[in-house]
């Protein structure tokens, strides 16, 4: 394989001005400018950003209007001490319960997702105490999920493989399955299976002990193997329902889906459930400037205003440059219809998975918005991905730059194996602004890699 990787693309050595940078593994194409959905390398190649960065980049990259709102807000201030009262962040906390479901009205402000999850976790914990119910601590997340990188937010996630190192530092918290389609028995309906897959979490609560269980943090669509997989309305409602029952707080975690990607201001609003306490990042800021918040509703927010102190900061919460980025997204996703444009482009793009799901090392393509999922397989028949020695993952990526495509990628495969016999998650994820032509060239490109892909690994059927 490396020696078919010769002529390609691949990650950079740690040499020259590079050699200080403590592990950073690129590939060796140097970002010059970026326009739109278009990335401009140092020798003036142009790709297609095919997934938006990590699904993070809702708007076209290097708007104007954003680069006037930032500079417009320097030249007044940036910090903003701690003692002084900061309009931007009142004014970005207004448009955000502006456009987050109803009920969600209040909001701490961060600078990224794991802090979102951080916050989240420790507003939960903190109502309870303020509420009289301090045994109330612990929070339920879902096998193989995703909540962050900090030592806490990767004690929710449910992923061994980047916890095995941190085991020994971690919080054993309680996890649940998520919904899967994989799994559905034959004789059951989706929304049957639905109702059984959430009724799990009432069985966790119970054998924990409701008394002790604050919460319960989940995705608006799965994680890890089912990544991308959307939940029927059916499962969101019992578990709303199990929630209320036993007294436990429901956190989204809409860092990925919030802000436009799923053709909802936010993933939850699809199935007509509000949670207690949101978590948004990635799109809020459309990358722009770090930026993350966590917003609750109105009956958790009674409690602080009642008088519980809420023991938590960051320095940059609520940075005023952010703010105005913050701000400026909002507004740019309303003057441009974004939510309608996605969910357009969305159907588009959708339409077209027939021709990726016809390549025999795409097993499933699925998805909402301008959110589509593939799960590249090696074989359909066992659902498996190539062994790391193969460096498939390593390949992909050096095939879809030569093409002219850019994807989000850890190259963790060798990691994920020990975890199950599944496929790995390909992000299709473009910025919202992205064009019918756009979106036609995206997959015009995708199918070409692909098609490259399997014949250089063998792949039977290519």
């Amino acid at each position: 394989m490396s020696d078919r990787l010769a002529n390609l693309p691949a990650p950079l050595e740690a040499e020259g001005i590079w050699k200080n940078v403590f592990s950073y593994h690129p590939m060796d194409v140097e970002l010059a400018r970026a326009e739109g959905v278009h990335l401009f390398d140092t020798k003036g190649n142009r790709y297609i950003d095919a997934s938006g960065g990590p699904m993070a980049v809702n708007l076209g990259h290097n708007d104007p209007r954003m680069r006037a709102a930032v500079e417009a807000q320097m030249r007044d201030f940036a910090y903003v001490h701690p003692v002084l009262a900061n309009r931007p962040r009142a004014a970005l906390c207004n448009a955000i319960a502006e456009v987050a479901p109803e009920g969600l009205n209040a909001t701490y402000l961060v600078s990224g997702g794991s802090e979102a999850v951080e916050t989240a976790v420790k507003i939960a914990r903190q109502y309870w105490v303020g509420a009289g119910k301090p045994e109330k601590h612990k929070v339920i997340a879902c096998y193989e999920s995703y909540h962050g990188m900090t030592l806490g937010t990767m004690a929710l996630s449910g992923n061994a493989a980047t916890m095995r190192p941190f085991d020994p530092m971690l919080q054993k918290w309680p996890h649940v399955r998520q919904y899967s389609d994989h799994l559905k028995p034959a004789h059951l309906d989706r929304d049957e299976w639905a109702v059984e897959c959430a009724r799990d979490l009432e069985r966790l609560i119970h054998c924990e002990g409701a008394h002790s269980v604050a919460a319960f943090i989940v995705t608006p669509h799965g994680c890890g193997s089912e990544y991308g997989v959307v939940a029927p309305a059916r499962y969101w409602e019992e578990v709303r329902r199990i929630c209320d029952e036993y007294e436990v707080l429901l956190i989204a975690d809409e860092v990925v889906t919030g802000f436009g990607r799923t053709g909802e201001w936010f993933g939850m609003q699809h199935f007509g459930v509000a949670p207690d306490i949101m978590t948004m990042a990635k799109g809020i800021s459309s990358c722009f400037l770090p930026l993350g918040a966590v917003t609750v509703s109105d009956a958790i927010n009674e409690v602080f205003r009642a008088g519980t102190p809420f023991i938590h900061g960051f320095t940059n919460g609520g940075n005023a440059l952010s703010c105005a980025a913050g701000l400026q997204v909002i507004d740019i996703i309303k003057e441009d219809g974004l939510i309608a444009h996605c969910r357009k482009m969305g159907e588009r793009l959708f339409a077209q998975k027939e021709r990726l799901l016809a390549h025999p090392t795409v097993a499933d393509a699925r998805g909402w918005g301008l959110f589509m999922v593939l799960e590249m397989v090696e074989s359909k028949a066992s659902r498996e991905y190539f062994a790391p020695e193969k460096q498939a993952e390593q390949l992909f990526q050096s095939l879809a730059l030569k093409n002219g495509l850019v994807f989000y990628s850890t190259l963790y495969g060798a990691r994920r194996r020990p975890l199950f016999r599944r496929g790995l998650p390909l992000w299709v994820s473009p910025p919202l602004t992205i064009s019918a032509s756009e979106i036609d060239e995206l997959v015009e490109r995708l199918d070409h890699t692909l098609g490259e892909w399997e014949r250089m690994l063998g792949v039977a059927g290519a």
